[in-house]
C-alpha cells in the first residue's frame, strides 16, 4: 500500500526519487524500492515521512485516504455541551470583574429602567446571576440553551436566588421568540457557531425597538497570547502557528469563525444597529501562591483549559489526527501537542508555587435598535 502512496505524494509535490531521497536522509535507490514495494520503510521513518508530507501515518499506508474528508468541530453541538457543566463553572467564575459589569450598565449601557433581558446560549445562567442584581428592580431575565442538562443546571442555580427568571430549552437558530426583549445578550456563543453572523443577524430580531444588543466574545488571538506562567517560556506559551491554520481551515470548511469578535461591531452596524461600539473586559487573572484562595483558582485554571493530566500517547496520536484533518501540519500538531503536556507537566511539578496572569481578551459589542 505505502508504495503507490508514497509515490502519489512524492509526484504532487514535484520532487523526484533523488531529491526525496535527500530529504529522508536515504538514497534514490531505496526511494525507488519503497514504491515499488520490493523494500518498506522501517517504522521508526513513517513518522517522518508522514510530518514531511503532511498527512497521517494511516493516510500514508492508505488505511485512510490522502485527503481525508474534513470532520466538523463538534464544539456547536448539543452533545459536546450537554458534558460541559464543570467548564463552565471554572472558567466563568474568572471572567468578570463585578464592578466593571456594574460599570457597564450604569455608566455605558445607562440602563435606568426595569428591563426583559434575554441571554442567548445561557448556558447555566452564569451571566444572569451576575447582572441582575446589577439591573434596576422589576428587572425580568429570560435563558435559552439547547442543552437539557444545562437548562436544569439553570433551574437549580436559580431555584433560590429571588432572581425573576425563566429558562427556554431551545435552539437559537430555530428559535421563534412570542416578545421582543429590551436586553438581548450572548456570551461566547458566536465563536461556537457555524456562521455567527447570520445568528447574530437573527438575534437582531429579537430586540424590541430601542433596546440593546451586546455581544462578550473572546478573540482567540489575543487568548492564545494571554498566558504567561512564571518559571516559563512565554514566547513558547504564545506561539501558536498550528493554531492559526487550524482557525483557517475551521473558517474556510465550516464557517466557524475564531476571530469573530473582531468583526462584530461591523456586523451590527451593517444589521441596522445604532451608536455601535466596542470594549475590552477588564479582567485578568493574577495567581501565586500566598494568595488565600490559591489552591481554589489554580485548581480552576487547570480544569478550565484541561491540564489535569499529560496525553498518553494514544491519545495525543488521535488530538494529532484531529488537528491535521483541521489543517495543522504534523510538526504543528506534535509541536501543540508537546506544548500542552509541557504545561501540564510543570503546574503538576510546581503545584505549591504556581505564579501565573491569564487574560482571555474577551471584547464587549454593543449597539441599539
Amino acid at each position: 500500500m505505502i508504495d503507490f502512496k508514497l509515490a502519489a505524494l512524492r509526484k504532487k509535490m514535484g520532487l523526484t526519487q533523488q531529491e526525496l531521497g535527500e530529504v529522508l536522509n536515504v538514497s534514490y535507490q531505496t526511494i525507488s524500492k519503497w514504491e515499488t514495494g520490493a523494500t518498506s520503510p522501517d517504522l521508526s521513518m513513517l513518522p517522518h515521512i508522514s510530518a514531511y508530507f503532511g498527512v497521517s501515518v494511516d493516510a500514508l499506508l492508505g488505511l485512510t485516504p490522502l485527503e481525508e474528508a474534513y470532520k466538523p468541530s463538534d464544539s456547536g453541538t448539543v452533545e459536546y455541551w450537554d458534558h460541559r457543566l464543570e467548564y463552565l463553572l471554572r472558567t466563568r467564575k474568572s471572567m468578570w470583574n463585578q464592578d466593571y459589569m456594574r460599570f457597564l450598565i450604569r455608566d455605558v449601557w445607562s440602563i435606568r429602567e426595569p428591563v426583559t433581558v434575554l441571554d442567548c446560549g445561557c448556558g447555566y445562567g452564569a451571566l444572569g446571576l451576575m447582572m441582575m442584581p446589577l439591573l434596576p428592580s422589576g428587572s425580568r431575565y429570560v435563558g435559552i440553551d439547547f442543552s437539557r442538562n444545562m437548562i436544569q443546571a439553570a433551574e437549580q442555580y436559580y431555584r433560590h436566588s429571588g432572581i425573576d427568571a425563566a429558562f427556554i430549552l431551545s435552539d437559537i437558530t430555530s428559535f421563534q421568540p412570542k416578545e421582543k426583549y429590551s436586553l438581548v445578550i450572548s456570551q461566547a456563543l458566536l465563536r461556537h457557531v457555524d456562521d455567527g453572523e447570520a445568528l447574530l443577524r437573527k438575534m437582531v430580531g429579537f430586540v424590541e425597538k430601542g433596546g440593546l444588543l451586546v455581544s462578550l466574545e473572546c478573540n482567540r488571538e489575543f487568548e492564545a497570547n494571554g498566558l504567561y506562567i512564571n518559571g516559563m517560556d512565554y514566547m513558547d506559551l504564545c506561539r501558536h502557528e498550528g493554531l492559526k491554520n487550524l482557525w483557517q481551515t475551521e473558517l474556510e470548511k465550516q464557517n466557524r469563525d475564531y476571530s469573530i469578535a473582531m468583526k462584530i461591531p461591523h456586523y451590527m452596524k451593517a444589521a441596522g444597529l445604532k451608536n455601535v461600539s466596542c470594549r475590552m473586559n477588564d479582567r485578568v487573572t493574577f495567581l501565586e501562591p500566598e494568595q488565600p484562595d490559591y489552591r481554589e483558582l489554580l485548581d480552576s485554571v487547570i480544569k478550565a483549559d484541561h491540564w489535569s493530566d499529560e496525553k498518553t500517547d494514544r491519545e495525543i496520536q488521535e488530538d494529532i489526527g484531529y488537528f491535521m484533518n483541521h489543517g495543522m501540519s504534523r510538526k504543528e500538531a506534535e509541536d501543540y501537542c508537546r506544548q500542552m503536556n509541557g504545561i501540564v507537566r510543570y503546574l503538576k511539578q510546581h503545584a505549591d508555587s504556581v505564579s501565573l496572569t491569564q487574560t482571555r481578551g474577551i471584547m464587549i459589542s454593543y449597539g441599539w435598535k
